[in-house]
Parts: C-alpha cells; sequence; structure tokens
C-alpha cells in the first residue's frame, strides 16, 4: 500500500513538471505561437502599411482553348457556332452544351479577349459544357468547333 501511494505520488510530480517543462521548451522555441500581438496603442506607428485597397485582377493569358488533336481531312464536324454580343455593364457569360453519337477528336474555342473554360466534358468524350465569360464593357465574340472521327464502315473495305 506504501508503495502505491508512493508510486502515485511520483507519476503526479512528474506529470506537473513534465508538462511545464514541455510548454517553457515550446515558448522557447516560438512553436506554435502564431503571429506576432500587434498592440494597438494610441500614437504606435503600424510596422506595415495597411491594405486599403483590392489587389489589381490580372487576366487569364489564355484567349483560345484547343484540345485534341488536329482535325484530319475525313473528320465531320459536329458542333460550330459563332457569337458576337455587344458590350455590356455587367459582363457577358454564354453557356454552350452539345451531347453527340460520337467521341470528339479536337474542339476548338477562340475567343476575341474572353475567357473561355471547358466546364465539362471534351475530347475524349461524346459531350462537352464550356463557359465564355467577358468583362463588363468587353465585346463577347468567337466560335466554338467540335469534330468527331471519321466512322470507317464495313462497305469501304
Amino acid at each position: 500500500m506504501v508503495l502505491f501511494i508512493i508510486f502515485n505520488i511520483l507519476i503526479y510530480s512528474h506529470l506537473l513538471f513534465g508538462l511545464n517543462e514541455t510548454f517553457n521548451y515550446e515558448k522557447l522555441h516560438k512553436f506554435g505561437l502564431g503571429r506576432p500581438i500587434i498592440y494597438r496603442n494610441y500614437n504606435y506607428a503600424y510596422p506595415e502599411e495597411l491594405v486599403t485597397k483590392r489587389p489589381d485582377y490580372i487576366r487569364s493569358p489564355y484567349r483560345n482553348v484547343y484540345q485534341g488533336a488536329i482535325p484530319n481531312k475525313g473528320d465531320r464536324r459536329v458542333y460550330n457556332k459563332r457569337f458576337q454580343y455587344k458590350p455590356q455593364i455587367m459582363g457577358h457569360k454564354i453557356i454552350c452544351k452539345g451531347v453527340f453519337d460520337c467521341t470528339l477528336t479536337h474542339l476548338a474555342i477562340e475567343t476575341n479577349g474572353s475567357i473561355p473554360i471547358i466546364f465539362r466534358g471534351g475530347v475524349g468524350y461524346k459531350y462537352f459544357t464550356i463557359i465564355i465569360k467577358a468583362d463588363a464593357g468587353d465585346e463577347l465574340s468567337g466560335r466554338v468547333r467540335a469534330f468527331c472521327a471519321r466512322v470507317v464502315s464495313d462497305k469501304e473495305n
């Protein structure tokens, strides 16, 4: 019984002092303390300039998107859409969708200053969903084309 009490006292004292030493080690080496605290006292100059405006938007460098191999001579065009919309105050967004009976081999999205996004499908699928966006005051114009591979029938062989 006496040994049990002494053993408990040793473990209890080790836990108290062991946790304290661990915390001091972490505090000494600044582990897990997060960002430094900036105390906002009167007449205190901030170490950095406060952010007051949004950073400039960097436009995407991609105006045209091509997916897949260059169409061969016998490939058939299954989708062809041209569009040209005047500038609007709020900007533009159009969605082009297509579902086909063949697998797409080439997809071309050509725009004049707009942002093309292949949302779903594309080359290797039998469908696609494309979103084309234009910023406020920009004209939305361009063309979307999709090609399927030529199907070789048994009669031609």
